[in-house]
């Protein structure tokens, strides 16, 4: 008996000479954020773009664009503590170009994307927060926040046909 009592100590004795020391440390997650008295609404939902008709020559070679047609986002009623906003536009990313969106299926013209553009014709890929806006809130007032939309060739093949595309909006609040 003391044989075995002998061996396990022995063998606890080893096991706390090979085991390495385990520590623990605690540490902190601070969650911010806020709460606010309203969001901004659009005044027209959806909000219909017409990019008109363009000639399939234009859009010769991959990359090359048609020229750009300008729109306004109209928000109201938009929080008054709010001073600025950054809007992103999410989609299907075209096929040959991340940086444009994908046409609708309904669409029978082929290689061909819609890029959006922020206020400075910079470009917005799906999923990309603008630059900030200034906005004014209140129930009376109207932001209007100008963007740009444009067709892009994504394949050096374009097939002519309706080429349609879809985005939604989300405003992201800044002070």
């Amino acid at each position: 008996m003391h044989m075995v009592a002998l061996k396990t100590a022995r063998a606890l004795l080893t096991l706390m000479l090979c085991s390495g020391a385990v520590w623990a440390d605690d540490a902190s997650v601070n969650i911010t954020g806020r709460v606010l008295s309203a969001a901004c609404e659009p005044t027209v939902d959806p909000l219909a773009v017409d990019l008109g008709t363009l000639s399939r020559s234009i859009l010769s070679s991959k990359g090359v664009t048609g020229s750009h047609t300008d729109f306004t986002l109209r928000l109201k009623s938009c929080p008054a503590e709010v001073s600025q906003v950054q809007v992103q536009f999410d989609g299907v990313a075209a096929t040959g170009d991340s940086t444009a969106l994908a046409l609708t299926g309904s669409s029978v013209a082929k290689g061909v994307g819609v890029q959006l553009l922020d206020n400075a014709k910079k470009v917005l890929a799906p999923g990309t927060r603008s630059p900030l806006m200034s906005i004014i809130g209140g129930n009376s007032t109207v932001n209007a926040l100008t963007f740009s939309a444009r067709y892009i060739a994504t394949s050096d093949t374009v097939t002519a046909g309706s080429a349609n595309a879809s985005a939604t909006f989300t405003i992201w609040y800044n002070n």
